[in-house]
């Protein structure tokens, strides 16, 4: 049952991995295949909403009643406890990797949402020369995520209280090794970044190795005992491997010739190195007499240069 979850795991992040390289191919195209769009991301969403369920617990979608009215547009602010939390990273935590975090729960609760306010931006060089001007007044006010959502009124208010409600879970600080959601970020950006290995699936072809390596031990004992003179001992990790990389000579070795016999050893050489003797030198100067090819002379007094 576990190798089954297991598989499903990885297969699931694979395919969401797909959609993801997908959705990032047909972004070139902006504005074009509008309907591939939205089914792209309806269904990157279910495969998120299926694999990222946090302890097992899974998100209702948000039932809406029939549209009644005219579309109107609401907002909310949710304040971030920075001054409580200042070192807690709340806007990793509210974006998510590449912002999956955010447009999941766009996703959900129809709502647009955005982070604003100080230190809402990465940059803050750019921030600071961005503050006070125009269309950046948001950055005068603390640290808030800014809840946006357009439909008729009794449909938007649903919606929006949604959206304030997962908001708030996300602004509850958590201890690292406890963050579920954190968790749930590493993973996704593994996945999306095509570095995603199951844990579970490492471990278990861990123990598949070993239990492989005591049936190949096992099975080269009983040949040993069954078959003592044909079976071959498997080497033990305190057996040296291999033949030893150094040879010493120490056999003797006559010489041939007019010189004397002797060793290849020197006997005063505490270190064993090999010595070759001399050769006999005696009839070198009548080697050297005679050369080993004779040229002829040429006559160079005719020929092309002839006076």
């Amino acid at each position: 049952m576990c190798d089954n979850t297991n598989t499903t795991t990885q297969s699931i992040a694979d395919y969401l991995s797909q959609l993801l390289k997908d959705r990032k191919q047909l972004a070139a195209f902006p504005n074009v295949f509008i309907h591939v769009e939205r089914l792209l991301d309806e269904e990157i969403a279910k495969v998120r909403a299926s694999l990222f369920q946090i302890s097992g617990v899974k998100k209702e979608p948000l039932v809406l009643p029939e549209p009644e009215g005219e579309i109107t547009t609401l907002m909310e602010k949710v304040y971030v406890p920075v001054k409580e939390h200042p070192d807690f990273n709340f806007v990793g935590r509210i974006l998510g990797p590449r912002g999956m975090t955010a447009k999941q729960l766009e996703q959900e609760t129809g709502c647009k949402i955005m982070v604003r306010g100080k230190g809402s931006m990465r940059d803050k060089k750019k921030e600071e020369q961005n503050r006070g001007k125009p269309n950046w007044e948001h950055l005068t006010d603390e640290l808030h995520v800014l809840l946006t959502v357009e439909d008729t009124e009794n449909r938007a208010t649903l919606k929006l209280a949604r959206a304030v409600e997962e908001v708030k879970k996300l602004l509850v600080p958590v201890a690292d090794g406890e963050d579920e959601l954190k968790k749930r970020q590493l993973m996704e950006l593994a996945i999306i970044n095509g570095t995603y290995r199951d844990s579970n699936t490492k471990v278990a072809a861990a123990a598949a190795c070993d239990e492989e390596w005591r049936r190949v031990a096992a099975a080269a004992a009983e040949t040993q005992r069954l078959l003592p003179g044909l079976a071959t001992p498997m080497r033990t990790p305190s057996a040296p491997l291999g033949a030893p990389l150094i040879l010493s000579p120490r056999i003797s070795v006559p010489l041939t010739g007019s010189g004397p016999p002797g060793s290849l050893l020197s006997a005063g050489d505490p270190h064993g190195l090999i010595y070759t003797p001399y050769t006999d030198y005696a009839n070198y100067a009548a080697l050297a007499a005679s050369p080993l090819l004779e040229y002829a002379t040429a006559d160079h007094s005719g020929g092309l240069f002839a006076r």
